[in-house]
């Protein structure tokens, strides 16, 4: 279950009721379709439903929430076309964040990606699978950094917020964990080597696999 905390400074205050409002919809917590109540978060957030209404809107704007005249706002609920267009989408952008992060990668961030996979592996593997999406985020986030494109970055954000709605089905089995898990180090194996066409491949197979999963789920 997700916690939703009150907001104690008003700097940023949109950014991070903004921030606050969308982990709560992403989350399990809402289910897709669920209304999502402007007067609760509000009231959880401790601030009025006007940043409240101003971080749905937006949410819609990015295709997480629908907004419904008269009636609110409700978690959107993604069909199998829409997983199919988001793979697609996904499958062209990060492939060209691989492509770019090849030609910027160094050895320490290597050791930082294999670091990673490693201390999961170590730490939590067969113990505590729920702590991998927080591994599979972290390795992504860097990859990404890697790229140095900010604008590939926020467009790839996007998505994955999209995809976080179901993605955590995924890795609630532990056998797609350590299928993932494969998929990663075989990936920064291709990075050492500096192979952008086989990186890029392997990122694509990985993506695949993952929505050939949901997409039985749907």
């Amino acid at each position: 279950m997700i916690m939703i905390k009150k907001i104690l400074t008003y700097r940023n205050l949109r950014q991070n009721v903004y921030e606050a409002v969308r982990n709560f919809v992403v989350s399990p917590e809402v289910p897709p379709g669920g209304k999502i109540n402007e007067d609760e978060l509000a009231n959880k957030l401790g601030v009025s439903k006007t940043p409240v209404r101003e971080a749905l809107s937006k949410l819609a704007h990015d295709g997480i929430v629908e907004i419904i005249p008269n009636r609110g706002a409700y978690k959107v609920k993604l069909t199998k076309e829409d997983l199919r267009e988001i793979m697609l989408i996904r499958e062209t952008l990060e492939g060209l964040c691989v492509r770019l992060a090849v030609e910027n990668i160094n050895e320490k961030v290597i050791q930082r990606l294999n670091a990673i996979l490693n201390q999961f592996e170590e730490k939590y593997l067969e113990k505590d699978f729920s702590r991998y999406p927080e591994a599979h985020l972290k390795f992504h986030n860097l990859l990404h950094n890697t790229s140095k494109s900010q604008r590939l970055i926020r467009i790839i954000q996007s998505m994955y917020d999209l995809i976080n709605m179901v993605r955590l089905q995924y890795f609630s089995n532990p056998d797609n964990i350590k299928r993932s898990l494969r998929f990663h180090k075989e990936l920064v194996d291709a990075l050492e080597k500096r192979d952008g066409e086989l990186a890029e491949k392997i990122r694509t197979d990985m993506l695949r696999s993952t929505y050939q999963y949901l997409l039985e789920l749907v």
